[in-house]
């Protein structure tokens, strides 16, 4: 990758620009991001990706506004339509590990805005496999990075409030979606809109069997009935009780 601070539209800022006190210095910084990714820019290496979700980070922990951190919020997460193909998982993984890694030193107050910056990630990577047509290869991709980063089922080292958000939002992100590629694609061909549920819930079901977390476990099994359109029509009729008593069933066998 080249960096050339000459010429804007090439030029890929990290952390010193991204985290500038001045609001008009992040803004051009994110501006020149977004050239250079919609410009094709080079590869970016892992140190590459890493470098910039930290000034993202900092650039994102500085907007103190409601209606910036929002403006903010859904600009880096369009990020993702913008990165180059071969990038776009490395780009999203490294925004969890990145968030996950400095998530307990956030103060209470910023907690919220990170909330929502999770949920634009999460439905502007649900829009990046809509745009790709539900490519099997690409969802797959995309839960086994869910799967290897904050959803990791053994790895208590992840944030559990990161690990809950995702799991509250990602069936209802999805949802939106996928109404917006129907009301969007009336020319095109039905077999193009069909999402393949089985795969994209993979990470809630893994939850819901593999986590270390009882709670985690629990939580996943009650996402997984509340949107039972998407997954086993016998998880419909379940309560909270029962789900519970499964799951110490699942611990004594």
């Amino acid at each position: 990758m080249t960096m050339s601070p000459a010429n804007d539209q090439f030029y890929i800022p990290f952390g010193k620009e991204l985290a500038a006190n001045e609001k008009k210095n992040r803004d051009k910084a994110v501006r020149s991001l977004k050239r250079y990714l919609t410009a094709g820019g080079g590869s970016l290496s892992e140190a590459d990706l890493y470098k910039l979700w930290k000034g993202l980070f900092y650039c994102f922990w500085m907007s103190d506004k409601p209606l910036v951190q929002q403006a903010l919020a859904n600009d880096l997460g369009a990020l993702i339509l913008d990165v180059p193909e071969d990038n776009v998982i490395p780009f999203i993984s490294t925004f969890w590990a990145v968030h996950c890694a400095e998530w307990h030193g956030l103060d209470r107050i910023r907690l919220d805005k990170y909330l929502l910056l999770f949920r634009r990630v999460i439905f502007y990577s649900f829009s990046w496999l809509a745009e790709n047509h539900w490519e099997h290869k690409k969802v797959e991709a995309y839960t086994a990075c869910l799967l290897d980063g904050p959803l990791h089922p053994t790895d208590r080292t992840k944030p559990d409030a990161i690990v809950y958000h995702i799991m509250e939002v990602y069936f209802e992100e999805l949802e939106k979606v996928m109404e917006i590629q129907q009301e969007s694609a009336s020319d095109e061909n039905d077999d193009d809109l069909s999402a393949p549920m089985n795969l994209l819930m993979e990470p809630i079901v893994t939850l819901s069997t593999d986590a270390l977390n009882k709670t985690t476990r629990i939580k996943a099994k009650q996402i997984l009935r509340e949107y039972e359109e998407f997954g086993d029509e016998e998880v419909e009729d379940m309560t909270d009780r029962d789900i519970e008593a499964m799951d110490e069933g699942e611990e004594s066998a």
